[in-house]
């Protein structure tokens, strides 16, 4: 299979507008992830790998690229969450990983800004412990992030500081000078973006993950870009509620575990 260069990937942008899902069209656009397809003319299917989010979306693969699919699912995409496009996919990884796979449940949400209340997300962001104070994420405080394990995955879809520098943005609870929460725009277009937020354990429970993304939304209804949220769990769906979000559905992804070391 071969691995696209950015300005290679606008060949995927059918197989990616099919799904309608925010992260494999912003990796299309070329901003961020990694590509793979089985070859450049007219892929029948591609493989869309960002942060820890991956999808599969077009016709099922069989024999050799199959063999060569599931190669690089084991070596890049341990541990994240992949997302089949439809049924069949579903059965093509139950079956490729049979007895190796696990099957996780998302909560997808759903809004527009008409459902957001600027006064209480204004009154989340002021809503703070003593000593706690919220700061616009800069690159002092992405490069903090990236050097702890629970902060590292809300910018873990940025490649580099300076992929940071140019597409990312959000907002951090601090105490003193030490990084106890965050949110960061995930995946970001000219109109869209994707939320992730995360709490240090020994803040969670305060209201600092509330601040956190009620600053970041309201910082997007300023620049006219929608946040989109996906929870990975019950409590996040909750966090999203309290924001202004609904409720849509949820789903199921898929999780390989670190199967190039034998562990799930």
């Amino acid at each position: 299979m071969i691995e696209l260069e950015r300005d290679e990937r606008q060949i995927v942008r059918e197989l990616c507008s099919m799904r309608g899902d925010l992260i494999p069209l912003v990796t299309a656009e070329g901003r961020m992830g990694k590509v793979w397809v089985p070859q450049r003319d007219n892929p029948s299917f591609c493989l869309i790998h960002s942060g820890n989010f991956v999808y599969l979306t077009g016709i099922c693969p069989k024999g050799e690229q199959a063999l060569e699919l599931k190669e690089i699912l084991i070596k890049n995409c341990s541990q994240d969450f992949i997302t089949p496009s439809d049924e069949r996919w579903a059965e093509w990884l139950e079956e490729t990983f049979s007895g190796s796979c696990r099957i996780m449940s998302r909560y997808a949400m759903r809004t527009d800004e008409n459902y957001f209340s600027q006064e209480a997300l204004t009154n989340y962001l002021k809503s703070i412990p003593e000593g706690i104070r919220i700061r616009k994420i800069d690159t002092g405080l992405y490069e903090k992030a990236m050097d702890s394990e629970w902060s590292r995955e809300i910018c873990s879809n940025f490649e580099s500081r300076e992929d940071f520098i140019h597409y990312g943005f959000g907002f951090a609870a601090l105490d003193g000078e030490r990084l106890v929460s965050g949110c960061l725009a995930y995946e970001i277009s000219e109109e869209k973006l994707v939320v992730k937020v995360a709490t240090h354990k020994e803040y969670k429970r305060r209201g600092l993950a509330l601040a956190c993304s009620a600053g970041l939304i309201l910082s997007c209804l300023k620049q006219k870009i929608f946040p989109s949220w996906d929870a990975d769990n019950i409590p996040a769906a909750g966090l999203a509620e309290k924001l202004g979000y609904i409720f849509e559905k949820e789903y199921q992804v898929y999780s390989l575990g670190n199967l190039e070391n034998g562990l799930y």
